[in-house]
């Protein structure tokens, strides 16, 4: 499988349309491309999209990586995940990550206190509330559940060639 590079990545995207040509004034950090609406389904009743150069609220698309090791991310509308052997939630996973593991370690082992199976944490179930990853695609800010990726952008990733993307909302 071929290694990622942000470059790489910012190409596919800008070329599929779904960021700006040009970052913002942050590094790797653009604004949403003419084809935002065919990648990104909006759905609720209270999406704002503040589309204005310098507003408050403006849609962003940060990328993030490619990271040596897996990175988890999590928020506070992270839900306990289920263990790959016996599907038991693990509600203590938060104390098992807070033993001073850095963003790169955690995911790593995380035992079942049901089973006592130990797997890698990217191996958990997380729902679509928290995850793992080497290489990141960030749109903000929308509310979890309300900004969902449509097929048309994992065609669009596969590009990349570095196998499946998954996608998954943290709320800080």
């Amino acid at each position: 499988m071929a290694r990622a590079s942000l470059s790489g990545l910012s190409a596919v995207l800008r070329e599929g349309g779904l960021i700006e040509a040009a970052p913002s004034t942050a590094p790797m950090r653009h604004g949403p491309g003419e084809r935002l609406f065919e990648y990104i389904g909006f759905t609720g009743c209270a999406v704002q999209l503040d589309q204005a150069p310098g507003g408050s609220q403006r849609l962003a698309i940060a990328l993030e990586g490619p990271f040596e090791t897996l990175r988890f991310r999590s928020g506070r509308n992270s839900r306990p995940p289920r263990c790959p052997a016996c599907q038991a939630a693990l509600s203590n996973w938060r104390q098992q990550l807070d033993t001073g593991a850095s963003a790169d370690q955690a995911c790593r082992t995380l035992s079942c206190t049901r089973c006592g199976a130990h797997s890698p944490g990217w191996q958990w179930d997380w729902g679509r509330h928290a995850g793992c990853g080497r290489l990141f695609v960030d749109i903000e800010p929308v509310f979890p559940g309300e900004g969902r990726p449509l097929p048309a952008l994992f065609t669009l990733l596969k590009r990349m060639e570095i196998g499946a993307w998954r996608y998954f909302y943290v709320q800080d």
